[in-house]
């Protein structure tokens, strides 16, 4: 597999500090010719699961070759093992703390490694900044073309760490989801995709129930109520949001992750 001498970085650290710089730092300290892309360093501090789903959502916008390095790491130091994988044309350096279980789920991935290969790592490394002494070098060097069998051995994705991502059912009462994060504006991603809807027949919609507030219809855009009313769309990549107008859904439902969320069915029709 060819690389693309291309590194997005997902980070939890914030902009305050200079994490993010000492990284690209070590990045370019290596090789100096890659092109580094930051995706996002506002992944809220430790939340592992924000991470999978930000990395699920948004690799396929890069080019094959693009290697993707994120570092929400709050097991740094300890025994957990650093993952650097390949599929779906792209690569994927992450500790092995379930980041890449999204993507194993979808069937995305097709060689494991574990990191392991000390000679690639500068001669002190931190026990507090893996992604800057361990990830980053590792994926400067592959960017630069090293053949991703010298980072260390290759294992089987079944011997790595899992999320347990919340899965919606369907009861008597409709499809049952929950809130599965939420964004800066406010807007309300559930754990209801756009694949599971369009597994019952449209007359079938009775409503959406969230935070004791009901929502009657799912609108294709934000403008389509009044300002500070509720609304539900599909979102970009395909997960029903519960959104408001030039607000903040988060506030009106006082959601917060985990919380439920009800699509209600009349006769719970499935389509064919």
């Amino acid at each position: 597999m060819n690389f693309a001498n291309l590194i997005t970085l997902t980070t939890d650290f914030g902009l305050q500090d200079p994490y993010v710089g000492q990284m690209k730092g070590a990045i370019l300290k290596r090789n100096v010719t890659a092109r580094i892309i930051d995706l996002t360093h506002g992944i809220p501090p430790h939340d592992v699961l924000t991470a999978a789903l930000t990395l699920r959502t948004s690799y396929s916008y890069f080019p094959d070759g693009t290697i993707h390095l994120v570092v929400v790491d709050p097991g740094v130091g300890s025994q957990r093992s650093i993952l650097a994988a390949t599929g779906d044309g792209h690569l994927f350096i992450a500790p092995d703390n379930g980041i890449l279980s999204l993507l194993a789920a979808d069937n995305r991935l097709k060689h494991v490694h574990r990191v392991e290969n000390r000679t690639l790592f500068p001669s002190e490394v931190s026990c507090t900044f893996h992604g800057r002494d361990i990830m980053a070098p590792v994926a400067a060097a592959l960017a630069a073309g090293m053949p991703l069998k010298r980072v260390g051995p290759e294992v089987s994705f079944a011997d790595c760490e899992r999320l347990d991502l919340p899965r919606p059912r369907i009861s008597a009462q409709g499809i049952e989801g929950q809130v599965l994060l939420i964004d800066r504006f406010g807007n309300v991603r559930t754990t209801i995709t756009t694949a599971l809807l369009s597994r019952f027949q449209p007359g079938s919609f009775a409503g959406i129930e969230i935070g004791g507030e009901r929502i009657n219809t799912i609108a294709t855009t934000y403008s389509q109520c009044p300002p500070g009313d509720l609304i539900a769309v599909i979102d970009s990549s395909g997960y029903l949001e519960i959104a408001v107008n030039k607000g903040s859904a988060a506030e009106v439902t006082g959601c917060g992750p985990g919380d439920p969320v009800i699509v209600r069915m009349k006769n719970l029709a499935m389509a064919e």
